[in-house]
């Protein structure tokens, strides 16, 4: 599935969702009625099926997906929700400026393989990490159950994907990009700390944290409507 609202001739957000999410999602649903009011800009998200891929898939669908907006449109703005943004991180550290205009992050994954090892602990995801098997997992978030592709947690180590690894920030202090962070206090999924730790060392546009959960349940539709998030860029 996938949505597309054509509210702007000049301006795209192309919205990558969360790892356990689609593009049916309560965030999708509020940019595009925001798109659709607004006329600032279109919007287009697709199911990115990430469990059933690689990040190294889900990246080079991303850049043929940008690659072929830009041709229609004069500015593209990526925006990711947690493990969407994690992909986003990992496209900007590949392809640097390339054809993207600024990302916007919402409680970004920073570690999605880490925070997957201590949901299942290391006994479980053995031979999931050395690709010889897939791995199911229960969803908290969702409360749905998994099955991640066997190449994934491979993937994501052969590759260096994990942007904080041990304390350390794989990420250049200098972004090629404009970014602007938000992220919930009361995340219980991806802990803000994570945040403050990639803040302090990149040099970000904007960093926003609000009194919310990972999903931003609360905040999101205030984000669009009241704090104008998107038009940080203008």
């Amino acid at each position: 599935m996938f949505v597309y609202e054509k509210a702007n001739s000049e301006r795209l957000i192309l919205h990558l969702h969360g790892f356990a999410s689609n593009a049916k999602s309560s965030k999708v649903k509020a940019l595009r009625d925001y798109a659709s009011q607004s006329r600032k800009f279109s919007l287009f998200c697709m199911d990115m099926d990430y469990h059933t891929t690689t990040t190294s898939g889900v990246i080079e669908i991303l850049d043929t997906l940008v690659k072929g907006f830009k041709s229609r449109y004069k500015k593209i703005f990526l925006s990711g929700s947690s493990h969407g943004a994690y992909v986003i991180l990992n496209y900007i550290k590949l392809y640097g400026e390339g054809d993207i205009d600024a990302a916007l992050l919402f409680a970004p994954s920073y570690s999605t393989l880490q925070l997957i090892l201590l949901q299942e602990g290391a006994e479980k995801c053995a031979k999931w990490l050395r690709g010889e098997e897939e791995l199911s997992i229960y969803e908290c978030e969702t409360g749905m159950h998994i099955t991640i592709h066997k190449d994934f947690a491979k993937d994501i180590v052969e590759n260096s994907y994990e942007i904080i690894s041990g304390g350390y920030v794989n990420f250049p202090q200098e972004t090629p990009v404009s970014i602007v962070i938000v992220h919930g206090t009361q995340d219980e999924i991806v802990p803000v700390e994570h945040s403050k730790i990639f803040v302090k060392k990149v040099k970000v546009k904007k960093y926003i944290e609000v009194e919310d959960d990972h999903r931003l349940s609360k905040s999101f539709v205030k984000l669009l409507y009241e704090d104008r998030i998107f038009e940080i860029f203008d």
